[in-house]
């Protein structure tokens, strides 16, 4: 029987691969998105974390869950005297808010040992100068870490926390020049890619890597240790 999978986040550039990683290994996988659903395509779910009916059309839609991957965010690139109020909710609201509110409407539908991911950011341990950027992502710690010490069935929270993607939608924010800085102050002298991250999603979240739980996984090739 395959096991089923679901991307909240999946129309984006990671979501995107992570669902073509899963679904090439045989996984029935389901993807939401708040501006794109294909109609035709049961498994592509409209949701959106500021429309609360979206929330109950997400859970009646969505089977018992092998793995629950969170692969939303927003970088305003903003500092802190930069931000209107709403600006500061919008970020909170899907980067650590939204996928909150999403967790305790499916805590039933998470099956013996599934795997729960959420893409994280250097940012979060590191800091930022998008201050409520790197505060939003850093919640997320504080967030598996209790629910990891408190998981029954062998359910896993873990948190993968990836330096600046090559070829991401948030890569697309940054110059030529900045990039080029990420490069030279990352020690390997190379940036993630998008399916090298998403392999990373797919392998913690199988039984070889069951202990793994409440984990901050830093992939940023040293640029932050």
């Amino acid at each position: 029987m395959n096991k089923n999978c679901l991307i909240v986040g999946s129309q984006s550039s990671l979501g995107i691969e992570i669902e073509n990683i899963f679904t090439k290994e045989k996984y029935n996988v389901f993807g939401t998105s708040r501006k794109y659903v294909n109609s035709l395509n049961s498994k592509e779910i409209y949701f959106d974390f500021e429309n609360f009916d979206s929330f109950k059309n997400l859970e009646e839609k969505i089977p018992i869950l092998d793995c629950l991957i969170f692969s939303t965010g927003i970088l305003k690139g903003k500092g802190l005297n930069e931000y209107e109020d709403q600006d500061i909710f919008n970020v909170f609201q899907t980067n650590i808010i939204g996928p909150i509110m999403t967790l305790v409407r499916l805590k039933e539908k998470l099956k013996k040992k599934c795997s729960v991911i959420f893409i994280g950011s250097i940012s979060g341990s590191a800091g930022s100068y998008d201050e409520i950027y790197a505060s939003s992502k850093s919640a997320i710690h504080g967030l598996i870490k209790s629910l990891a010490k408190k998981s029954k069935n062998s359910i896993r929270f873990n948190c993968i926390e990836p330096g600046l993607i090559e070829n991401s939608s948030m890569s697309k924010q940054f110059s030529a020049l900045e990039i080029e800085k990420h490069k030279k102050d990352t020690p390997i002298n190379e940036l993630n890619t998008l399916k090298e991250i998403a392999n990373i999603c797919f392998k913690i979240s199988q039984d070889d890597w069951l202990k793994l739980n409440g984990q901050i996984i830093g992939v940023n090739g040293g640029r932050y240790v």
